[in-house]
């Protein structure tokens, strides 16, 4: 159990992760291990067809019922971001008042208890007209989230689901096949990954190219990109089921894993790093829906259930086939859309609200 503890002054302003697979390549093996080799035809999305979706895995969808009420407070030092709420008692508030007084700033991963399931509170329709979502960000800086779809349509939103402005085109060099997304809070740049697995840099509200560069690594079908507090980027190799670690410019394999193996999780179609967590939220669509929790290094924090139902991580308003999930640090809650819809669903933390977005910045 890890906790976390963020204090903010006036002084500071906080800077506070996808699926289709288009089947087109054979996966290459890993010396490691043993993923399956998956030969596909045809630039479509990895998810499978919603049709098929009725007839495996979904017997009876969860009631979208409503989650617990959660409560945000403004903290009109940090530019309209939501505060961490019920996170301190005691000494921990003892302890951030001296901080604050002192003018200091502490933001430790290590002192912020993780999120270990969300509860299904909302939906909204993106009207999105390409409706095959498989990619978004949260924009902390601009406390804003992009969604976009497989075959290149996007639009920004405010964090409750309101556009932004209207839908407008992906740049051509980010195409074809857009299947995972992920914020660098760091370099202020939005990070594109195609199921060709090559990776675009681009600017976060316009998406305008700024570098693209293939990677390789034997990775098959790229369907989900995160980014950890080690500043590493966390790829969903779909084709070999497998979690790649790669170095953040993309010139160095850190590590990688089966998560068949790992997790129990087949057909590997998504991934996000959980607000003021090292974790990540990572999903499958097929055969089944199915999320789980894990560590860096792929050891299981919460094991892999079906998306929808009574047990987390995702509990709860069950989307018919999820893709494009990210996770939002300025209140820590998590978004996922449909594959095949133009929807997205809104989950609430189970530790409540909070602002973790310094504490996602790569330590």
């Amino acid at each position: 159990m890890r906790r976390l503890l963020c204090t903010f002054t006036a002084l500071v302003v906080l800077a506070c992760g996808d699926d289709g697979r288009a089947m087109t390549e054979t996966s290459t093996t890993n010396p490691t291990t043993n993923p399956t080799t998956v030969g596909t035809t045809g630039d479509t999305p990895t998810t499978t067809d919603p049709t098929a979706a009725t007839t495996t895995g979904h017997s009876g969808s969860a009631t979208e019922g409503t989650g617990p009420t959660t409560q945000t407070t403004t903290d009109a030092t940090t530019t309209g971001l939501t505060t961490m709420t019920g996170m301190t008692t005691g000494s921990e508030t003892a302890e951030t008042t001296e901080s604050a007084e002192s003018g200091g700033f502490v933001c430790d991963p290590n002192q912020v208890e993780d999120t270990k399931a969300f509860t299904y509170i909302s939906k909204f329709d993106t009207g999105i007209p390409d409706a095959v979502l498989q990619a978004s960000y949260y924009n902390s800086d601009a406390d804003e989230v992009m969604i976009m779809s497989f075959s290149g349509k996007a639009r920004r939103f405010k964090v409750d689901g309101t556009p932004l402005g209207d839908v407008f085109d992906v740049p051509p060099a980010a195409l074809p096949k857009l299947d995972g997304a992920t914020y660098d809070p760091i370099t202020k740049v939005g990070l594109l990954i195609n199921q060709d697995c090559v990776l675009n840099e681009v600017e976060p509200k316009t998406l305008a190219i700024l570098k693209t560069q293939p990677l390789g690594f034997g990775m098959s079908i790229c369907a989900g990109l995160a980014l950890g507090l080690d500043n590493n980027l966390y790829i969903a190799s779909y084709g070999t089921d497998e979690m790649v670690t790669i170095s953040r410019d993309g010139l160095q394999e850190i590590g990688r894993v089966n998560v068949v193996q790992a997790a129990d999780l087949d057909g590997f179609d998504g991934i996000a790093l959980i607000a003021g967590s090292e974790n990540f939220l990572i999903m499958s669509t097929s055969p089944t829906t199915r999320a789980a929790i894990v560590n860096p290094a792929g050891g299981v924090v919460v094991a892999a259930s079906e998306l929808g139902q009574a047990a987390p991580p995702m509990i709860g308003g069950m989307p018919d086939l999820p893709d494009a999930v990210l996770t939002l640090c300025g209140n820590g809650h998590a978004w996922v859309c449909e594959a095949y819809n133009a929807t997205c669903f809104d989950y609430a933390p189970e530790d409540g609200d909070k602002n973790a977005c310094a504490c996602l910045i790569p330590q």
